[in-house]
């Protein structure tokens, strides 16, 4: 994460992914699902999960799982799985433009679960979408 000071009343952060992001805007709430003994599911189309990053924001490296390399249809396909088997605390997923279709299996899916879904598109840089 870099840090730049403009004045007194304007700082500017700027982070190096998206994953970045969701760590240090949901903290609190990533590590209230820290003790519960399911996984701790990213998902995105590149690497962009560091270790570190995991270790600053207090969470059970153990747990966490980083999958990669994932397109938009297996993203989805791979989080309604999770959804269903309900195998995951949490989910946070980086996509490229999901179209309406994927987001509306997704609503359905996390309806099912106990799971929290933190969609974040990359493509616009958009604020984190959550489904609880």
């Amino acid at each position: 994460m870099l840090i730049e000071h403009y004045s007194p009343q304007l700082m500017a952060i700027n982070f190096e992914t998206p994953f970045q992001q969701v760590l240090q805007q949901q903290r609190p709430l990533l590590r209230s699902f820290n003790k519960e003994k399911k996984w701790q599911l990213w998902l995105s189309d590149r690497p962009m999960l560091k270790r570190s990053w995991i270790n600053i924001a207090g969470l059970d490296k153990q747990k966490v799982v980083h999958l990669t390399h994932l397109n938009n249809e297996n993203l989805v396909s791979t989080i309604e799985k999770a959804l269903y088997n309900k195998t995951c605390s949490y989910i946070v997923a980086c996509f490229n433009g999901l179209n309406e279709q994927a987001k509306q299996r997704l609503q359905q899916a996390v309806l099912t679960s106990d799971t929290c879904l933190v969609l974040v598109d990359d493509e616009q840089n958009k604020s984190p979408v959550q489904y609880h």
